[in-house]
């Protein structure tokens, strides 16, 4: 694998139980990698250090550190943020994977990379987390990682699907010979109980051997016990028989978060109450349980430094945890060592892990946050102190998805004097345990009834987030209109002013036919140009997109993804790019529509944002369903149905939506037509004007194609129904095309121009089919001269979409009408894939690749390989030339 990285990257796991040889093998590794040229990084899992978020992380980095610059200001930011040098929130915990990934492949340029990551069991969560999401992204980078763990599992790392090593015990043989060379005399009973105990464990073959041949003639050994627990004891006694100042010393080191000698001197110093120094580690190399370099002390292996800690009692353990408190000067260390130090409640440590609990929360590290609040609660002097910790860590373990830890956690709280806040953030932390999957009007009710507390106990804030929380469920799972109503009565109840984003958010996405009109309203009234914040920003797009002011909503989703970029936070990005694709598709910029789906894609997968992912496919396959390719588009529809575990009604009919248009564009009308038939013979509409407003025009068109115009007719009026009272202007558009379609002959050419004079050319794909259908009825009544003016525009509209089908159906039907037209031209830009597209047109911009990397988080290698493959696609051989490529 290393002979291979130019070519590709790689990740190995090395699993096996302590003292098989795992450190000796990655030691081998790195001395290979020196050999031929890579850089080296290195980071050790400690148990001392599970605590310290990104603690691993900052190992592994420390050599690269000089070299944040380099990147983009949220990235960097990121990095310097987890690893304790700035103070400053991580927007979103991803970003610092994405930081980190990019970081390597910039430092990779010219000299590879192997990343040593010893001891996966101990390394801290967020460390893991972080190098488990840029395993899974170094395929294409000069990146090998090589970790090694006791446990098959690999918890965090195991998505990474590693290449596994499995390191198995010595054969008897072998174990004979390293037995005898340890320990030559050994009693032929003692080294035949060891060879069968030790199973080949080569620390275990080494040192049991040497302690054992000092035992006296005749000694017997206790019956079996865990070859672990073995070593632990013959490490144990080695230790028992070090001078006492060398002990303090190695007890400091053991329990030390960090490997400084002068700190375990130090703090040893205090322990034994007397000046000790490094010389007094000498007894202890000698015996070869720790090993000393540049002012680190490394312990032979973790279990000496486990028995270095056993022998030792609680009181001295304590003693040094203290002794080390006094000795630190990083404000987080000494607080962890306080907090380990104390035995009974303590306020002020309490206070301070409180508050290093949210710093931690803050860099994206929620496991330590939890783990920290709790300790805090045991410290806290009061009650209601005590209850606030146990439901902010509760909080931290919903957002990481622990319902078990939730659980436990609210249960502690609940029996504790709560003050009215903390109480109602713990009834609604318990009601949205899991999700909201599913309610019925009573769960609803008392869901905003626990909402409603928080705001009167002082948590407005608070209260409103949880109702856009709500409201996002409610979408998905397809609240009534009881439901609704309940949603929205109690956010107009909350003391917000009328124009608060999130309120507007609210009543738009839950009740957009009740409340629409109020809402569109509530958004002219504002001055737009003063919002300047990403998150309304996205937040006031969705809700725009919703009620079907198209431009407005692209607008405004458009001005926040800088604001996201810049501030790192991937998730909301990805939904403001999966949200930016249906008003993209819908004003007709549908290579526009299908990059930011792709790019939105890509951004849910790494963000685990599942929804966002499936509703940016939904788009994706909408382009290619109208552009016919069908074959693509069922390919990412399947991929959504497969992809989330209880589709929901909004989803299903969305994909529902893709498949008809797929069949409408292959001319199959009466497929269409059965495909929306459950939708549209529903008992209730409501549901349409949030999921798939352009279905109306497909189930129109396909209608009146197979004949069913009475069906369609009765549907016209109930979506007319709806625009009186959401007024839509997306809907209001669909009504007026399917007025048109559906006139008697009589009325046909006012119904058509009464259509061709509304807004509907705000929408060009349904624009265009108004004029492929009025063109189509014009020549069917031997109007021919009439019918090619529609069919003319209706064929350079659909070519500009890149609509071939629909094109072709066009240029057949002015060849009817005796007007010939060629071959539709297709657009080089066609063959690009999605994200061809995307980076081509950044290139075409002035962007230089790093520059296109950086904003799309992609590597700059990445971006070069795609440029390779998009000069032959355009026909072109220079950057120069792109601009005027993608223009024709």
């Amino acid at each position: 694998m290393l002979s291979a990285v130019h070519d590709r990257g790689a990740v190995v796991a090395v699993v096996g139980e302590a003292g098989i040889g795992k450190t000796a093998l990655l030691r081998a590794a790195s001395e290979a990698a020196d050999a031929d040229g890579f850089r080296v990084l290195r980071a050790a899992g400690a148990a001392s250090e599970r605590h310290l978020p990104f603690a691993c992380l900052h190992q592994l980095l420390q050599p690269l550190l000089g070299a944040v610059d380099s990147l983009p200001d949220s990235q960097r930011d990121a990095i310097l943020a987890a690893v304790g040098r700035l103070d400053s929130d991580v927007a979103d915990q991803f970003i610092v994977g994405l930081a980190v990934g990019n970081l390597l492949r910039e430092c990779a340029d010219g000299r590879p990379i192997l990343a040593l990551a010893e001891d996966l069991h101990w390394m801290d969560p967020p460390s893991l987390e972080v190098l488990g999401f840029v395993s899974r992204r170094i395929e294409h980078d000069p990146i090998v990682v090589f970790a090694s763990t006791r446990d098959e599992t690999l918890g965090a790392f195991a998505d990474v699907r590693p290449e596994m090593i499995e390191l198995m015990g010595l054969d008897d043989e072998t174990a004979g010979r390293l037995i005898d060379d340890r320990a030559p005399g050994l009693d032929p009973a003692l080294r035949a109980r060891l060879l069968s105990e030790a199973r080949g464990n080569p620390l275990a073959l080494t040192e049991l051997a040497v302690a054992w041949s000092r035992l006296p003639p005749g000694t017997l050994i206790s019956s079996w016990v865990p070859i672990t627990t073995r070593l632990e004891a013959a490490f144990a006694s080695q230790v028992d028989l070090l001078p006492d100042a060398t002990r303090a010393v190695l007890l400091a080191a053991a329990l030390n978060d960090g490997s400084s000698i002068a700190e375990a001197v130090a703090a040893g110093s205090r322990l034994g109450g007397a000046s000790v120094s490094s010389g007094d580690l000498a007894p202890a190399v000698h015996a070869g349980l720790v090993r000393l370099g540049d002012d680190r002390l490394e312990f032979r292996h973790p279990l000496v430094r486990s028995a270095v800690r056993h022998v030792a009692g609680p009181e001295e353990r304590a003693a040094a945890h203290g002794a080390l408190a006094e000795v630190l000067t990083d404000e987080d260390r000494i607080l962890s060592h306080r907090a380990v130090a104390a035995v009974a409640p303590d306020e002020s440590i309490a206070m301070a892990l409180e508050d290093g609990a949210m710093r931690a929360g803050r860099r994206g590290a929620a496991v330590v946050a939890v783990a920290a609040l709790e300790r805090a609660a045991t410290l806290s002097v009061d009650e209601a102190a005590q209850g606030r910790r146990l439901v902010r860590a509760a909080d931290f373990a919903g957002q990481i998805g622990q319902p078990d830890v939730v659980i436990r956690l609210l249960d502690e709280a609940e029996q504790l004097d709560l003050d009215e806040v903390d109480r109602a953030r713990a009834a609604w932390r318990r009601q949205m345990l899991g999700g909201f999957l599913g309610g019925d009007l009573a769960r609803v009710r008392t869901i905003v009834t626990t909402i409603e507390r928080m705001a009167t106990a002082g948590d407005v804030d608070g209260a409103l987030d949880s109702l856009v929380t709500l409201s996002v469920a409610g979408w998905w799972v397809r609240f009534d209109s009881a439901m609704r109503a309940v949603v929205v009565d109690g956010a107009e109840r909350l003391p917000v002013p009328p124009t608060d984003p999130r309120l507007l958010s609210v009543l738009g996405m839950t009740s957009p036919l009740d409340r629409g009109a109020d809402v569109l309203d509530r958004l002219t009234a504002m001055d737009l140009d003063a919002v300047d914040e990403p998150l309304s920003l996205c937040l006031l797009g969705s809700v725009a997109g919703a009620l079907g002011e198209y431009e407005l909503s692209l607008s405004l989703l458009e001005r926040s993804l800088p604001g996201l970029r810049r501030q790192g936070r991937l998730s909301n990005l990805s939904g403001a790019l999966a949200a930016y694709g249906p008003s993209a598709w819908l004003l007709g910029f549908w290579d526009e529509a299908s990059a930011v789906s792709t790019e939105a894609i890509r951004l849910a997968e790494q963000t685990e944002r599942p929804a966002n992912a499936a509703t940016a496919r939904v788009y994706a396959a909408a382009v290619a369903a109208g552009r016919g390719d069908p074959e693509l588009a069922e390919s990412l529809v399947a991929r959504v149905e497969s992809d989330i575990p209880l589709p929901t009604a909004p989803l299903l009919n969305l994909v529902t939506l893709v498949r008809a248009l797929a069949a409408l564009t292959d001319g199959r009308s009466e497929d269409c037509f059965e495909l929306l038939r459950p939708i549209f013979t529903a008992q209730h509409l409501d549901e349409l004007v949030l999921v798939s407003q352009a279905a109306t025009s497909l189930w129109v068109e396909a209608g009146v194609q197979i004949g069913a115009v009475d069906e369609v007719h009765a549907t016209i009026e109930r979506v007319q129904h709806q625009v009186d009272r959401g007024r839509n202007p997306y809907l209001a558009g669909t009504v007026r095309f399917g007025q048109a379609l559906t006139a008697d002959d009589d009325r046909a050419d006012e119904a058509f121009a009464a259509a061709a004079e509304s807004d509907i050319h705000r929408w060009p794909f349904l624009h265009a089919r108004l004029l492929l259908a009025d063109g189509v009825r014009l020549r069917r009544r031997r109007r021919t001269a009439e019918a090619r003016v529609p069919l003319r525009r209706a064929r350079e509209m659909f070519d500009q979409l890149g609509a071939g089908p629909w094109s072709d159906r066009a240029r057949t039907e002015l060849r009817a009408a005796g007007e010939s037209s060629g071959t539709a031209p297709r657009a080089a830009a066609l063959d690009l894939t999605p994200q061809e597209l995307e980076i081509a047109r950044l290139a075409a911009s002035g962007l230089t690749n790093r520059e296109i990397g950086q904003r799309l988080y992609l590597s700059h290698r990445t971006v070069g390989t795609h440029l390779y493959h998009v000069f032959p696609k355009l026909g072109i051989t220079s950057r120069s030339e792109l601009g005027a490529a993608l223009e024709a």
